[in-house]
């Protein structure tokens, strides 16, 4: 196949190079890209490779048909792999499964890799688990990306990520990025390079601004945390979908008191202060949300009831060994937490400020369960 043919195609254009971090939804752009690179290989008849990285095997389902086609082609060599789902899952007929454990360092990348006499290209992403404000938890997600279109990193990465893979395997795929390193490019390949990496550039530029103008919308501009309105939104999107949530509703104990003795300048520095010592004790994958004036939600993903009543504990502690600047340095904080375990699509708000307001009822400090029914 013509290489010129590949830059009449655009493929590529609507892709990322990486050089900051990139959101899950940037990622999917990338990838699709890279599979309509190898598709483009597979009509033309040319001999290529794909090797694709999932971080779990339901995002490989959205990709099964064009997955099934590319490994279908005569030519193609087509390599998948499931972060900690090891061979297990069943993969259409050709495709050569690599088997990632859950411990293996792969398993927390997502990564997709095209290598061809004709052109070589990769995406290699790390998630940074963590999470910033966006429209869904998902698209929310951060990832550190590098993308190239250079030969010689296209096969270090193939070797890196086939290193326990068979040998002949490993063979045939690095023999392909060899034949286009050892060629020397003309014009056209320079071009489509240029027009790959500078397509990517673009796209992330782009959405690194738009994600930014959304994360500001979506942000408490005094402390940092999330505003109400990325709730609502997040647990629409959410829905059923999502798997049991644990939530903590934390209310400053006499924030009101506090404000009126010593002025608004000292209350604003006590919810900062709050959010602060709350982020100390989470992970990235928290959502900490300033749900009213002195309040917080903490949405705890896939963490046990146990789990999240230690991390509350640990949260109230540290507030109430904190001590404010002056003139409120002798001032005692304290709050109270309600916790529950809930269905995402059940979040009962309410209830978990009855329980924040029990707990707050014995004199603060501590945290109070919703009711098991709800």
């Amino acid at each position: 196949m013509d290489i010129e043919q590949f830059i009449a195609t655009g493929i590529g254009r609507r892709t990322t190079d990486g050089r900051c971090s990139a959101s899950k939804q940037s990622l999917f752009a990338v990838s699709r890209s890279l599979e309509s690179l190898a598709e483009q290989l597979a009509a033309g008849g040319d001999r290529f490779a794909l090797i694709a990285l999932f971080e779990d095997a339901s995002y490989f389902e959205h990709e099964r048909a064009r997955y099934t086609r590319l490994a279908a082609a005569a030519a193609g060599t087509v390599i998948v792999g499931f972060a900690g789902a090891g061979s297990e899952h069943p993969l259409p007929a050709g495709i050569h499964p690599l088997d990632v454990p859950a411990d293996d360092p792969l398993a927390e990348e997502w990564s997709v890799l095209v290598l061809a006499p004709a052109v070589t290209a990769g995406l290699v992403a790390t998630d940074l688990r963590s999470v910033v404000a966006a429209r869904s938890l998902e698209r929310g997600r951060l990832f550190s990306p590098e993308v190239s279109c250079e030969a010689s990193w296209a096969i270090e990465q193939a070797e890196r990520v086939l290193a326990g893979a068979d040998p002949e395997l490993v063979t045939t795929v690095v023999e392909l990025g060899r034949a286009a390193g050892d060629r020397r490019p003309h014009r056209g390949e320079e071009i489509l390079r240029e027009e790959l990496e500078t397509g990517w550039w673009r796209t992330l530029t782009i959405a690194a601004d738009l994600e930014d103008s959304e994360r500001r919308a979506l942000t408490d501009a005094l402390t940092g945390a999330h505003h109400r309105r990325f709730l609502d939104g997040y647990l629409d999107r959410v829905g059923g979908r999502a798997p049991q949530l644990a939530v903590v509703l934390f209310d400053l104990d006499g924030f009101g008191a506090l404000t009126d003795r010593f002025g608004h300048s000292v209350g604003e520095t006590a919810l900062r202060a709050f959010t602060d010592t709350v982020r100390r004790h989470v992970r990235g994958t928290d959502l900490l949300v300033r749900y009213d004036t002195d309040q917080w939600l903490l949405l705890l993903p896939c963490t046990p009831l146990a789990a999240v009543e230690e991390r509350t504990a640990a949260i109230l502690g540290a507030w109430g060994a904190t001590r404010l600047p002056e003139p409120a340095h002798e001032h005692h904080p304290a709050a109270s937490a309600g916790v529950g375990v809930v269905p995402a699509d059940a979040l009962d708000v309410t209830a978990l400020d009855a329980a924040a307001e029990a707990a707050k009822a014995t004199g603060g400090g501590t945290w109070s369960r919703i009711p098991a029914s709800l």
